[in-house]
């Protein structure tokens, strides 16, 4: 073998980059082509990675309407190592901004495949019949009349929408999304184009590829966001390869229109700052700032060219809290956490009277551990504080807000916060988990924090809480019960959430993300966050199908906080006493001077 594919690669960039003559750029494919199909071991690694004749042999219209040869970008070159490294054995989901080139490299990918595979069917699906034709008609089929005849098969048919080789029966068809498109297909190639504008249900449309794709079909799902809707379920739900290709790895995404920077309105002069914070360059800042200017609704950008992919899924509706201080700051969000759960032993503690006879018995937890685990649900970002050096020694005020899962969909939920700065510093959420063992988490995880302050949401059910207290838990909120006028309220242990307590409790913790949205250190609660909106009926909550059991969880916390000390407490019992309750042995880095 004279040559390998990435020389005849290598020699068409040095040419172009010396010349800039497409015409010269023509014969010279005629001959690597020539050299392609004259070698078994080529024509071989072809027909295996059908991609490599990409940069060989193909190319494109650029932006400026110019035909030049179709070589890689950062972006493309790293989707196609994506594939090369994972495989088909999950689909790809491919999250950007605008023009990034991403409909193009698949589209080339897919007209490989078509020329070089036996029995190869191809599919790709658009939002709407006019990117239908772009696709195939200013994409396509610019690639494919550009190739040397000798690498174009026998064509059965070329139609208006579909490519048919019928020496080689492959094929590429381009169609516009609805719930039946696909059946009756054996598919090898499905590229999902724009998927979060598809006006038929993704889901049923699925349901119909699904059937019709092969066991090793590689399947891509391209887009750019569009609020939350199924794409970002499908996002969430970790069925894909997720890639999340920021604007600025487009590297001709820069400007020396510096100007733009210094018009920055407040916003931009934070989004700036945090974008210099991940590195960008003066150059790259300046394109950004010249992008916010042209639009009339600022907030486009976020989905245009966005920064995080959470930022590309914005919910629709007035969203509660500030989405823009939230997507800042999740963009240069690095807080560090340890995973897992609590175990522990469950005991039956004997009830005696004063001349010790039994009168019964009653569960107690002994010999707690906390274990990490890549599956846990319990993160903790700040250890437990204890002054060891002072005396007496002094422990620090923690709250806990818990949400009990209202229905199967739902989560259990708690935020534990440092009440003398209301820091967050563990979180737990599970969504299936039964009552009494939740509430045995939350007992854990109080007993963890210093006896923490425990408000538990009672709403949908109270047995959480007569667990906690079950087991000797003592320091549990009280809320007064409503009763007529004129008479003293009665108390019940929990948090009521009601029509009067609800917005309280959300303006409180708004106010508080406000302040300083840093003091949240999770990133699902912050997430939540982004999609708790004002909706038409004037309710504050989650957008339809999202969550909301974390911001509950917190603004609990944070509401009953205020009436619980800011101030370090005197630890009731000395330090070694702790392993009444947790397994010091394998625990005893657990509580540490900050």
């Amino acid at each position: 073998m004279r040559y390998k594919i990435e020389d005849f690669v290598a020699k068409r960039k040095a040419r172009w980059e010396e010349m800039h003559d497409i015409e010269y750029d023509e014969v010279l494919v005629r001959a690597i082509a020539k050299e392609i199909l004259s070698s078994s071991e080529l024509v071989a690694q072809v027909r295996a990675k059908p991609h490599l004749l990409i940069e060989c042999c193909f190319s494109l219209v650029d932006k400026n309407k110019r035909n030049v040869p179709f070589f890689f970008n950062d972006v493309q070159r790293d989707f196609i190592e994506q594939i090369e490294t994972h495989g088909t054995k999950k689909p790809y989901f491919i999250l950007k901004g605008r023009q990034q080139g991403f409909t193009t490299i698949v589209t080339a990918i897919m007209l490989a495949n078509a020329i070089v595979k036996k029995n190869f069917a191809g599919f790709t699906l658009a939002d709407r019949g006019d990117n239908t034709k772009a696709i195939f008609t200013d994409k396509a089929k610019v690639m494919y009349n550009a190739l040397p005849d000798i690498l174009k098969p026998t064509e059965k048919f070329n139609s208006v929408n579909e490519l048919y080789f019928e020496k080689l029966n492959s094929s590429w068809r381009v169609a516009s999304a609805s719930d039946n498109v696909g059946r009756s297909r054996t598919l090898s190639l499905i590229h999902y184009s724009e998927i979060a504008f598809y006006e038929c249900e993704l889901s049923n449309l699925q349901k119909s590829i699904a059937e019709a794709a092969t066991e090793d079909a590689l399947c891509i799902y391209e887009t750019t966001a569009n609020g939350f809707n199924e794409a970002k379920d499908l996002w969430d739900s970790g069925s894909c390869v997720n890639l999340f290709y920021e604007w600025w790895r487009t590297k001709e995404y820069v400007s020396t229109e510096y100007e733009y920077i210094d018009q920055a309105d407040g916003w931009l002069t934070e989004r700036l700052k945090a974008l210099e914070k991940r590195g960008l360059s003066r150059e790259q800042l300046a394109w950004y700032a010249k992008k916010y200017r042209k639009y009339l609704d600022k907030s486009a950008i976020r989905q245009e060219y966005p920064c995080t992919p959470e930022e590309a899924f914005v919910a629709s509706g007035d969203c509660i809290f500030d989405k823009d201080a939230i997507s800042n700051y999740l963009s240069t969000f690095n807080v560090k956490s340890r995973l897992g759960y609590f175990e522990y032993k469950k005991v039956a503690k004997a009830l005696t009277d004063d001349y010790g006879r039994v009168l019964g018995y009653t569960d107690t937890i002994e010999d707690i551990e906390f274990v990490e685990s890549k599956n846990g649900y319990i993160s903790i970002v700040e250890e437990p504080y204890t002054s060891e050096k002072n005396k007496p020694k002094m422990v620090k005020p923690y709250v806990i807000g818990a949400d009990t899962a209202g229905t199967g969909l739902d989560y259990f939920t708690a935020k534990v916060i440092d009440n003398t700065c209301g820091r967050c510093v563990a979180t737990l959420r599970r969504q299936k988990m039964d009552e009494d063992l939740f509430a045995e988490q939350l007992f854990c995880l109080g007993k963890y924090y210093s006896d923490a302050y425990i408000g538990v949401e009672i709403n949908h059910s109270r047995h959480p809480v007569r667990v906690l207290r079950k087991l000797g838990y003592e320091n549990l909120y009280l809320s007064k019960k409503p009763t007529t006028y004129g008479e003293v309220p009665e108390k019940d242990y929990g948090f009521i959430t009601s029509s009067i307590t609800r917005p309280i409790i959300i303006s409180n913790l708004v106010s508080v993300m406000r302040a300083d949205i840093h003091l949240e250190t999770d990133r699902q609660t912050l997430l939540e966050m982004t999609t708790f909106i004002k909706r038409d009926d004037g309710k504050q909550a989650a957008a339809d199908g999202a969550h909301d059991d974390l911001v509950m969880a917190s603004a609990i916390a944070h509401y009953i906080g205020q009436d619980y000390t800011h101030e370090l407490i005197k630890a009731e019992k000395d330090f070694d006493a702790l392993n009444e309750f947790f397994n010091m042995s394998q625990n005893e880095d657990t509580f540490i001077e900050w």
